[in-house]
């Protein structure tokens, strides 16, 4: 990485805000500084200690993060294709800059979580904090992933089925219409708003190159209004995290204060000086984290913790339009044929069989779908781009489990599974067969395949290969085992 271009304009903008020549010192190296990889081991597949024993074996040097216990900085990097490792396509870890794991903490803060809770993601492309929450969640409650970007939308859904996450709906909308079309809903709610990105200097060098103030105040009013709505939606009692990627006090501070000035009575900050040991480090005097490179060696970033008063007043808000909800639940004959075909591969689904719907798609053919908590509630305020996650289809012969199942699940399975060598598994993410010594024809075709005992997929034994079925948009031509 050659060295950051900082606008002059920029650097005059931030001596303004901290007042203080070394601080300011500190924080202009630190940005001309390439930024450090991070990753967060992915507690639905994986467990800290085992990622940090795999990481090791790979070569690397690890340094604990220490806001977040499942995440590592990545001191020594013998490669650079880690999106592309076999483990990161198993969904075993996410590659996430290490102050963006903050919201999502600061959210869970002393929040008390029950198997019903709902929570919001405003804007959560490409999922980083969407998979963090339903891990700390272990997949219970609803999380609702928005993104207006649909560009960006395919990407969250990938990396939200690549993790194992069986609780979230994805939906495409402006995060302005959630005060409206969904007052009260949520019990938690992270807006971590689009903003100017002064914080990802140090992985893109052309961040501040050509920075004016003017760009910084349109900004800011757009997160106003995104604020409010969030808001709005919360239930009272609820907690609502803002946060930003930026180092503006127009784009953080004024923008928590102004939320603070529409709604006094209702509304107060948590503290988050105590959320991890130093972070009195960055800690503002209202109580916000104002992270800047310079103090923790890491990409810039603001978070802001809200409670909602519990005797909130009731904004008004437009009647929600009727939303069509194109589920049934499943009947209990269909239930009794599902549970008997899962068997098959040794997988109980007994503690999700009460979320299991089904649902006709444009052949006229049936699916078996796992929905959230309450997205049947939901799905009558706005239209959901996914609902839950597809288990199976139902076909002829019974049924064909779907590969966001194997994703999911396959860790639960403990029949009908194929080990593969380190090869095949690359061929398999490649989008190629596996062949087989010997000819023998199981009763029972569908296999799960998995790689270091971590699902990979589902395939069709033919006897003398295993016909892939990974789904073509997730072959991976350079995948690394």
């Amino acid at each position: 990485m050659t060295m950051a271009k900082i606008s002059e304009d920029f650097i005059q903008h931030m001596s303004q805000q901290l007042r203080n020549s070394e601080q300011l010192e500190s924080l202009l190296s630190a940005c001309r500084r390439p930024l450090r990889k991070s990753v967060r081991a992915n507690r639905l597949k994986t467990t800290s200690q085992e990622l940090k024993q795999l990481l090791e074996n790979k070569g690397y040097q690890l340094q604990p993060i220490p806001w977040c216990e499942e995440g590592f900085w990545l001191d020594s990097a013998p490669t650079n294709d880690l999106g592309n490792w076999v483990p990161h396509l198993q969904g075993q870890f996410y590659i996430q800059e290490a102050s963006s794991m903050l919201p999502a903490l600061a959210l869970l803060h002393e929040l008390q979580i029950n198997e019903r809770v709902s929570m919001l993601d405003m804007a959560a492309a490409p999922g980083s904090k969407t998979t963090q929450l339903a891990a700390a969640l272990s997949n219970q409650g609803l999380i609702v992933a928005n993104e207006l970007s649909s560009s960006r939308l395919k990407g969250l859904h990938y990396n939200v089925q690549r993790c194992g996450v069986s609780n979230t709906c994805l939906s495409h909308l402006d995060g302005r219409l959630f005060g409206d079309t969904t007052p009260e809903f949520f019990d938690a709610i992270l807006l971590d708003a689009p903003c100017g990105g002064e914080g990802t200097v140090r992985k893109d060098e052309q961040a501040l190159a050509d920075w004016n103030i003017d760009s910084v105040r349109s900004m800011a009013a757009l997160q106003k209004e995104l604020i409010v709505s969030a808001y709005k939606a919360l239930k009272p009692g609820g907690r609502l995290v803002y946060s930003t990627c930026t180092l503006s006090r127009e784009e953080n501070q004024e923008v928590c204060q102004y939320l603070l000035q529409q709604f006094p009575d209702s509304i107060t900050v948590h503290p988050l000086d105590n959320l991890f040991e130093g972070a009195e480090a960055a800690t503002t005097a209202e109580g916000y984290l104002h992270v800047y490179p310079h103090i923790y060696d890491s990409e810039g970033f603001f978070v802001a913790c809200f409670d909602k008063s519990q005797s909130a007043a009731a904004q008004p808000h437009r009647p929600a339009s009727p939303k069509r909800f194109n589920f049934q639940p499943m009947t209990n004959k269909q239930l009794q044929a599902f549970t008997a075909y899962c068997k098959i591969f040794g997988w109980d689904i007994s503690d999700i069989q009460n979320r299991l719907w089904v649902k006709e798609n444009k052949s006229k053919s049936l699916e078996v779908w796992l929905l959230p908590e309450r997205c049947e509630a939901l799905a009558q305020h706005i239209k959901l781009n996914r609902y839950g996650m597809k288990l199976a289809d139902i076909i002829k012969q019974g049924f064909k489990l779907h590969h966001q199942a194997a994703q999911c699940f396959g860790q639960e399975f403990n029949q009908q599974i194929i080990e593969l060598s380190a090869e095949q598994a690359q061929d398999y993410l490649k989008g190629k067969d596996i062949h087989l010594e010997g000819s023998s024809k199981p009763e029972h075709k569908e296999f799960l395949i998995s790689y270091q005992r971590l699902p990979l997929g589902l395939v069709k034994h033919l006897g003398n290969r295993l016909k892939n079925w990974l789904p073509r948009d997730l072959v991976r031509d350079n995948s690394v085992a």
